[in-house]
């Protein structure tokens, strides 16, 4: 996959985010937004033996992804769990309810008061500490979100680093992110690279618009797998040779 530089400015965020950011094991389906991250990793996709993953990191998703993504959507809040992040409140502060690794609200977007926050695809995001997946082994990041549309590269989530330094927007030194919509093609995309793009998945299933819909990353470092699911379907999977603590 080529990508443009533009694909590195990790202040892109993706057009209305309707938000909960969480971090461990996957929960189950709630009407919130959700990011999980989970160390050691727990995923669907390695027992279920449905890996549909092509050379090039792409996949058209089968009845045996579908079960996959069915069963780790399910799957009950654990030990896992390290941080969750509700959107709660409202103004600025992005609390973890698991962990203790507050964030931030940047580019004027707030919180309604209700558990969500709207991104306006521009300068909008979630500023989160540093180091919270390069001290993992494996992880799995999920994010529940409504999309309004809008043009492709936009962040549903981008970690990493740049040379521009802290906070501040430059051609990423390292990234592994998740779009709602690649350039080319119709559908959603994650990368995972340091140098260049090590490990990629592209999707031509375009993306749900305007519906509360989930996307997840499993970075399987120790099985050297990295899966995409979209809408509850595991759209790819690519090989994934480099360790989390490059990012």
């Amino acid at each position: 996959m080529t990508l443009p530089a533009a694909l590195y400015e990790l202040r892109r965020a993706v057009a209305t985010l309707a938000a909960t950011l969480v971090l461990g094991a996957p929960l189950a389906c709630t009407s919130e937004t959700q990011v999980n991250l989970l160390e050691p990793l727990s995923t669907a996709a390695s027992s279920s033996g449905s890996d549909t993953g092509s050379s090039d990191g792409s996949a058209s998703p089968d009845a045996d992804s579908k079960d996959a993504a069915a069963t780790l959507d399910a799957a009950p809040e654990s030990q896992h769990l390290i941080h969750r992040y509700s959107f709660d409140g409202d103004g600025i502060a992005v609390l973890d309810s698991v962990g203790n690794a507050d964030g931030e609200l940047r580019g004027g977007a707030t919180l309604d008061g209700y558990g969500h926050v709207t991104l306006d695809g521009q300068d909008d995001y979630v500023n989160l500490p540093n180091g919270l997946i390069s001290g993992l082994t494996d992880a799995t990041l999920v994010a529940w979100l409504a999309w309004s549309g809008g043009p492709c590269w936009q962040r549903v989530f981008d970690f990493g680093s740049t040379d521009a330094g802290e906070d501040m927007v430059g051609n990423a030194t390292s990234s592994v992110f998740a779009t709602t919509l690649a350039c080319p093609g119709n559908g959603p995309s994650t990368a995972f690279g340091t140098t260049g793009i090590e490990a990629s998945v592209d999707s031509n299933m375009p993306f749900p618009q305007l519906e509360n819909q989930p996307i997840a990353v499993v970075l399987d470092v120790t099985n050297a797998k990295l899966h995409l699911y979209a809408a509850g379907v595991l759209v790819g999977t690519d090989a994934l040779a480099h360790p989390l603590s490059e990012l």
